[in-house]
C-alpha cells in the first residue's frame, strides 16, 4: 500500500535570550524530531527578530520555519 504523504509548514520561535549554542541545539532538537516522523524539505532559519507583544517578559525570539512531508498521522 502507498503511504499518503502531506506537505506541512511549522513556524515556531525559540527564546532569543538563549545564548547562540543553545538555539542551534534547539533548533537541531526539532529538525531532529520532524525527520524522525517524515521528510525535511527545508529549514529556513529567519533569525532573531522582535515579538509582537512580550510573552512572560521576552521581547525577543529566534524564528525557524520548516517544510516538511509527513503522513497525516
Amino acid at each position: 500500500m502507498e503511504k499518503n504523504l502531506c506537505s506541512y509548514e511549522t513556524l515556531y520561535v525559540v527564546n532569543g535570550n538563549l545564548p547562540e549554542e543553545e538555539i542551534k541545539a534547539a533548533v537541531a532538537k526539532f529538525s531532529a524530531l520532524i525527520s524522525d516522523n517524515g521528510t525535511i524539505e527545508s529549514v529556513n532559519e529567519w533569525g532573531k527578530r522582535r515579538l509582537a507583544y512580550p510573552i512572560n517578559y521576552i521581547n525577543d525570539g529566534y524564528y525557524v520555519l520548516v517544510s516538511f512531508k509527513s503522513e497525516p498521522s
